[in-house]
């Protein structure tokens, strides 16, 4: 009898420390301290593009300036000619005199949303 209660004390024995074992082993990896991520190298900022605003002197033909015929939004860099469908909505941050000053200062031309078609 005391044969058999040694075996089965030995057998929980061993059956513990393998589950201790297993234990340890899935938990150490967790414990070692995570490596710092590799950043990503940004793009430099562009520079702030510049309006240069000529103040004249209103002469009595003129009531109100023409507004100007290009409108550019700075935080999508896009920008919108009257031909736009989202012209008219937009309030516009930035004008330009032309596509080509709107282009030059990094925007770029409007585009209809993409509609997904069934």
């Amino acid at each position: 009898m005391l044969w058999l209660f040694s075996q089965m004390f030995l057998l929980c024995l061993v059956s513990f420390a393998v589950g201790v074992l297993v234990t340890w082993l899935s938990v150490r990896g967790r414990l070692q301290p995570e490596r710092p991520k590799t950043r990503l190298a940004l793009p430099a900022p562009r520079p702030a593009a510049e309006q240069v605003v000529i103040a004249e002197q209103p002469s009595p033909k003129q009531s109100a300036p023409e507004p100007l015929p290009v409108k550019g939004n700075s935080k999508t860099m896009v920008y919108h000619t009257p031909d736009s469908p989202y012209y008219r909505r937009m309030k516009g941050d930035m004008t330009f005199r032309s596509e080509a000053e709107a282009v030059s200062a990094g925007y770029r031309m409007w585009t209809t949303k993409g509609r997904i078609k069934a």
